[in-house]
């Protein structure tokens, strides 16, 4: 019986063995490893990275391979800003992977926060700055923070040569992002998709300043300057493979990114550690799996958009889109204090029982379920693969609001260690770490040895259904989503039908698996992308079922306008019932309605 489990009893015998087998004593050399050295993709401090994860690999004699591909990435140097008619000595500034490297000076116009379409709120179904005006020559000062790409590009388009992000953090900004496109790397037709113009993120009391200065009678003018290098450049990627004792296609992808902003313990050296960690126990248990579990670490996370995994996901597409049964991201596990997993993990909505049983068995501490926003390296969303975790526990809100943290997306909520340069190792938490490596590796082993896959597809219809109802409130009489909330009601009811058969063993397992992996290429591509099953959405803001999100806008359309998302809308309708009936050829004659 399990002594590391809150519900032991819930446990069968395999998985009280590697829970026990969870140890924090090599997880915790990796990250006194790692504390030590600035992981930024494209440096020799990556490589001795990657070097330490082989050779450990090597220790406990798990297989693995090492790419060396060259990718598309932008490592941010040193950005300055002059004011011209003020005294002005700065605190940290930063600018920004993909900004333009560049020089450019004009008069300082403050242009709010974005609005709607932030990653964080989409809710508004305006545009972002869309009661800004013309900003031509202009320095763009935005209240934004981590501002969107989109709203970046927006301030671009109406004439801003350049842009100065305000955050939230009293000491330094944040670190980032600032190309759209997935991956870093654009596809051909993208290529001027990459941001034009200089960016600087400021922290808040100097941004506070400035837009003081800004709204004076007097005005402000500046100068801006942004040193970048964009280039291709090697990153490794590590693979490793724990193959099962049955002879089989199927796999789970663990994965996490072990490049970094600074040392970046909480972001993401844990993982990197729990990754290792969970190869280490699977290993010795290989011969007890019926599924193989694939585990890698993935470099360009920061300063490539995803780079590594994107280009893995393009590299394997084939064998991902026929073999992968769920694709697991371990990213900030570990960070001191954190209790919950509520406001931070997400998974697929039919993962979410699987999910949730494994922190109720392995910790008891509380949970929710979020919606898997565009980000972290699910990069194998377009590819229609089941998705479980992106981030994982999370200080318990009223703990980080007692502390003055302000929202952002990593470390378990600590906004003093996320994308600065104190994430260092202090900053995570021995208990805190091995917990959530357990979490981690029930969830896993009730995917890998299952005889049915543990994903509920009834379930992923409902999250679907319940999207489109609110899109089919907010479109009133504008359009009519009908039609597809009557597909999915039935769809439904015959999966609800399929799922008890295949409980039952009235449909050969065998069988049952290969619908319910097909039922994801499907689904999850409904739920949560809108380009083709090979590309990649780019990395913005989405809602769920985002072909028909665009209902959202209806209460600000007028005339044209209103009639043309009409047009757009009745295409994307046709083309999602399309899908749900093919979802529904892919089940049992005797489960049709």
């Amino acid at each position: 019986m399990s002594q590391h489990a809150v519900n032991s009893d819930a446990l069968n015998d395999l998985e009280s063995d590697v829970v026990d087998a969870v140890s924090v004593e090599e997880p915790w050399k990796l990250l006194e490893e790692f504390s030590d050295l600035n992981r930024v993709s494209g440096s020799a401090e990556e490589q001795q990275a990657a070097d330490y994860i082989t050779q450990r690999l090597d220790e406990f004699g798990v297989s693995y391979d090492r790419h060396e591909p060259e990718l598309y990435i932008s490592q941010p140097h040193e950005a300055d800003i002059t004011v011209l008619n003020k005294s002005f000595e700065p605190g940290p500034l930063k600018t920004v992977s993909f900004a333009a490297s560049t020089t450019v000076s004009g008069p300082v116009e403050y242009v709010g926060s974005a609005g709607g379409d932030l990653l964080e709120d989409n809710d508004d179904p305006h545009e972002p700055y869309h009661d800004v005006g013309d900003l031509t020559g202009t320095i763009a000062l935005t209240a934004a923070g981590s501002l969107s790409v989109r709203a970046t590009n927006v301030l671009a388009d109406k004439g801003a040569i350049g842009v100065i992000a305000i955050h939230k953090h009293d000491r330094e900004p944040h670190n980032g992002i600032a190309t759209p496109i997935w991956g870093g790397a654009p596809r051909y037709d993208e290529r001027d998709k990459i941001p034009d113009v200089p960016i600087i993120n400021v922290n808040n009391p100097d941004g506070e300043r400035l837009r003081e200065w800004a709204e004076s009678p007097e005005g402000l003018d500046l100068e801006m300057s942004t040193d970048l290098t964009t280039d291709w450049m090697e990153c490794p990627i590590v693979v490793a493979d724990i193959e099962a004792d049955t002879e089989t296609d199927e796999f789970v992808l663990l994965h996490g990114h072990y490049d970094s902003w600074y040392v970046g313990v909480t972001d993401n050296a844990t993982g990197d550690a729990g990754l290792l960690e969970t190869a280490r126990v699977f290993e010795s248990i290989a011969d007890q799996l019926e599924r193989n579990l694939r585990i890698a670490w993935w470099p360009g996370h920061s300063t490539g958009r995803y780079a590594g995994s994107t280009w893995y996901a393009d590299e394997f597409a084939l064998d991902i889109e026929e073999n992968c049964v769920a694709q697991v991201n371990m990213d900030s596990p570990g960070s001191k204090d954190a209790t919950e997993y509520t406001d931070m993990s997400c998974w697929c909505p039919e993962a979410h029982d699987l999910v949730g049983g494994a922190i109720d068995d392995v910790t008891g501490a509380p949970y929710g379920e979020n919606f898997p926003f565009r980000a972290g390296d699910y990069s194998f969303d377009n590819l229609g693969v089941t998705g479980l975790f992106m981030l994982s526990s999370n200080i318990p809100p009223e703990e980080r609001e007692k502390r003055g943290f302000h929202g952002v997306g990593g470390c378990g909520g600590n906004s003093d260690a996320w994308h600065v340069s104190t994430d260092t190792l202090d900053k995570a938490g021995k208990e805190e770490l091995a917990r959530d490596i357990r979490v981690y590796a029930v969830s896993l082993l009730r995917i890998l040895n299952a005889d049915i896959l543990p994903f509920d597809h009834a379930r992923n219809v409902r999250a679907i259904t319940d999207a489109v109802k609110e899109y089919d409130k907010t479109a009133g009489e504008s359009f009519d989503f009908s039609p597809t909330l009557e597909e999915l009601e039935t769809l439904e009811t015959e999966l609800t039908k399929f799922q008890q058969a295949a409980r039952d063993g009235s449909i050969p397992s065998s069988q049952s698996n290969e619908i319910i992996t097909r039922l994801s290429r499907i689904l999850t591509r409904i739920n949560l992308v809108q380009d083709g099953q090979f590309e990649q959405d780019p990395a913005v803001g989405r809602d769920p079922v985002p072909r028909l999100a665009p209902a959202k806008k209806f209460p600000i359309l007028t005339g044209d306008d209103e009639r043309f998302m009409q047009v757009q809308l009745t295409r994307e309708q046709n083309a999602v019932i399309k899908e749900l009936r093919r979802a529904r050829s892919l089940l049992p004659e005797n489960v049709s309605a």
